[in-house]
Formats: structure tokens, sequence, C-alpha cells
């Protein structure tokens, strides 16, 4: 009876699965990076562990989060993909919270770091398109999937985050952060343009403009938005300004004028 039940148990120990948890160098505790499908769900995790910090900061604390960003991932009807918002501007010590959403079809990555290295990762995808960034600063997404990344930046300068899958970057795929000291004030910055048509009913303006630096736009004609009707007022075709925009709700509006 004995050697039967030795026998038992022993099949029983040979069937359980096994289970393991890989890490990176230092391990993973508590991680802040989630992937859910359809809904917006919220991370239980309380920050990376065992991570070095990063040019652009370090994996942050749940309970340590200043503002949540809603990202999206989106291929266009003339074939480009972009991620929105378009640029960003962060004061250093904030943690924010990206939630990431795909609303495309395909699949897309979110990778923040400096211009320079999602440059080098870019050049090893190309040889290696099967790789996958698994780090606490990217997540990659299937189409309708959710994602959120909890990051601290602790370091001002000029980032980044991008989709590295090979041809997504050049697709436009690729969005600016500007880190900037707590205590400086944000300079607002003036693009200079020609006024080409007032469309008052529609309450649109098409201006010439030069590079939009704050949206990463090349000098260009374009039709915009204005946040107050009473700007389309002060404009008339032919009329030399200097505008701010932004891109608000996914649409370029001109926000102030003199």
């Amino acid at each position: 009876m004995k050697t039967q039940l030795l026998s038992t148990a022993l099949i029983l120990t040979l069937a359980s699965p096994i289970y393991a948890s890989g890490s990176h160098t230092g391990g993973h505790e508590g991680k802040t990076k989630t992937v859910e499908n359809g809904s917006h769900g919220h991370s239980e995790g309380h920050g990376e562990a065992g991570h070095h910090e990063m040019a652009t900061g370090m994996p942050g604390m749940v309970d340590m989060v200043t503002r949540t960003i809603d990202v999206s991932m989106i291929e266009t009807d003339d074939g480009d993909m972009v991620f929105e918002p378009k640029s960003l501007e962060i004061k250093a010590g904030e943690t924010v919270r990206f939630a990431i959403l795909n609303k495309g079809e395909l699949e897309h990555e979110f990778v923040l770091d400096t211009v320079e290295k999602n440059a080098e990762h870019k050049a090893i995808m190309e040889k290696f398109p099967e790789m996958e960034h698994d780090d606490p600063n990217s997540v990659r997404l299937e189409e309708g999937q959710f994602g959120e990344i909890i990051w601290s930046f602790t370091k001002t300068g000029t980032f980044e985050f991008a989709c590295l899958i090979p041809g997504h970057y050049e697709a436009g795929m690729h969005s600016s952060i500007e880190v900037s000291d707590a205590g400086q004030a944000a300079a607002v910055s003036y693009t200079k343009g020609v006024v080409k048509k007032v469309n008052a009913k529609s309450g649109k303006v098409t201006i010439i403009h030069e590079k939009l630096a704050n949206l990463g736009m090349p000098a260009m004609t374009m039709v915009f938005r204005v946040a107050e009707k009473a700007m389309l007022e002060k404009m008339n075709a032919g009329d030399n300004i200097e505008f701010v925009a932004e891109r608000l709700k996914g649409k370029l509006v001109v926000t102030d004028l003199k």
C-alpha cells in the first residue's frame, strides 16, 4: 500500500506545472508596467526595484504619480503611424503615468529613452526584427491593447518615446519630451507666419508658417482651428503674425496670437 501511495505522489508531482520568474539584472519587483485588452486598468505595483537610473530618469512609484498622460497609437489614412500627443513638456521631478492605448490595427511599442539610445536600438531591431523590448521604460501592444508605464523624470533634457518596430519610426511614430527645471518658468514659443486665408464660418485660418518647434512640424502651409473665434477678427489675408499652436484633442489649434 505504501509503495502504491508513493508512486501516486510521484506521478502527481511530475504532472504539476512548473512556474519560474525570469528577470533582468537586478530583478523585477512590483512592476508598474501593465498590459490589458480593452479597458483602462490601474497597476497594483509600487515601482521597479533593482534598476539603475537612466538618462531619462527611472521607474516611478504608483503613489508618487503627479499626473496621468493619455497616449494613443494611431495609423492614419495617409499611411502614417503616429503617437498622440506629438510633443510633451514635463518638469524635472514629476512622476508621470503614461496610459497607452493602441487604437491602430498593427502591433506597436512605446519606448521611452534619449533620441540617441532609441536610434541605437532601432538599428539593432532592423537586423533582428523578431526582437522585443522587455524593459521598464517600454511596452509592446497589439491592436486594442492598453498598457501603462510609470516614470520619474529626474533629469532635464530632450527625450522621446518611439516605436522601434522596423519601419514604424520612419512612418512618424515618435514624439518628443522636453523636461525642464521645475524652477524655470515655461517660455512661450511664438512662430512667425503669414495669414493666407480666414474662414470665419468654420472658425479656421490657413497660415504659411515657419517651423513649429513645439510640435516638431516643419515649415509649411497649414489649416488651424482657433481657441477663441475673436482671434479671427484680428487676422486678415496677407497679415504677418506671430502665434502659438498646440495639439488639442487631436486638432491643431492657435492658442495665442500677437
